[in-house]
């Protein structure tokens, strides 16, 4: 068994759905004519503002991230946790979070997020900011680890019931109404805002203005949570699929391609490939799905040649519906309708 998941909650959901009416992914069309769905997602009222993707959403469950014994509260995904568990830590019962380094643009009526895969800030860079807010963090309790320049990690008791999203589900919206809010993130948003004041002038910043580069000027909270106990890993992840993950501007699964290697594997582990797209391809919606379409058919053909069956799995910005085709299995040109309503309910 293999499986591809292909998270598209970068592109806005409406222009998912034009790029699908306009026959941008006509590849794609064609393998789900012989595909059977395996599970889908229910329909839920708060799609459109639920914290959590729906690529993570599946990822919580295939890690059995739901189960009651790793008490993972709804809308919450601890991928800080598990990250500390990859990075050779401890994370216990403690509550931890991922720490973006992120540049926020103040507009009139908004507050943008700049994608943080176009912020290039080098591990110098990074290690000099780090220090720079150390004595606020240890002044207040907090612990700090960056394992990697553009992703750090938090340990702080006030973590464990904070709600966050992932800063791609951010990038090209109103990051304001993506923002951790409510009483449990008062601590945070305090630390936030002293942090912004230390590096406004940092020389770092100075050096990345007189540069032409965006500014470092906050951090970008996620994957917050506490697990009694570590999942099981149910996938195979080669390095170089592992280092795309790093490199594509999303925290959850830069954190993942990190912890998976270090859990221990499940009784029958299996390939996992990731197709995601990036922020700013998103831009271009049509040529995106193109490309995509493309990415897509490649995989599947390669997948089919060395597996029986390959299960693939759609994630969009409101759901997501786990297929499974077989090489065996030959498509239909009368299933075309259902095959276009299923990428239409993403």
């Amino acid at each position: 068994m293999h499986t591809l998941l292909i998270d598209i909650a970068a592109l806005d959901a409406e222009a998912w759905r034009q790029a699908v009416r306009d026959g941008a992914l006509p590849r794609l069309l064609r393998a789900l004519r012989m595909a059977h769905v395996v599970a889908r997602e229910a329909q839920r009222e708060d799609a459109q503002a639920a914290w959590l993707s729906p690529a993570e959403r599946w990822m919580r469950r295939a890690l059995g991230l739901d189960e009651p014994e790793l008490h993972a509260p709804d809308q919450q995904a601890p991928w800080g946790a598990l990250a500390a568990a990859g990075a050779g830590m401890q994370p216990g019962a403690r509550a931890w979070g991922l720490a973006v380094p992120a540049h926020l643009v103040l507009g009139r009526d908004s507050l943008q997020l700049a994608d943080p895969a176009a912020l290039e800030l080098d591990a110098p860079q990074a290690q000099a900011l780090l220090e720079a807010a150390l004595p606020l963090l240890q002044e207040q309790a907090w612990e700090l680890h960056a394992p990697r320049p553009g992703c750090w990690l938090l340990c702080h008791p006030s973590l464990e019931q904070v709600l966050t999203a992932d800063p791609l589900r951010a990038v090209g919206r109103n990051a304001a109404s993506w923002m951790p809010g409510g009483q449990a993130a008062g601590p945070w948003r305090r630390l936030f805002t002293e942090i912004q004041m230390v590096w406004m002038a940092h020389p770092v910043n100075e050096a990345r203005r007189e540069a032409g580069l965006p500014e470092v000027n906050a951090l970008w909270l996620h994957g917050c949570g506490a697990l009694r106990t570590l999942p099981s890993n149910p996938f195979v992840l080669e390095p170089r699929e592992a280092e795309a993950w790093r490199a594509g501007g999303c925290a959850w699964s830069g954190a993942l391609a990190d912890a998976l290697p270090a859990l221990a594997p499940s009784r029958h582990p299996h390939p996992l490939h990731l197709l995601q797209l990036a922020a700013h391809e998103a831009l271009d919606p049509r040529q995106a799905c193109a490309q995509l379409d493309a990415r897509a058919a490649t995989s599947l053909d390669a997948a089919l040649r060395e597996h029986s069956a390959v299960r693939l799995v759609l994630a969009g910005s409101d759901a997501w519906v786990d297929l499974e085709l077989r090489a065996s299995r030959t498509w239909h040109f009368w299933r075309d309708t259902a095959a276009r309503a299923l990428l239409d309910g993403l």
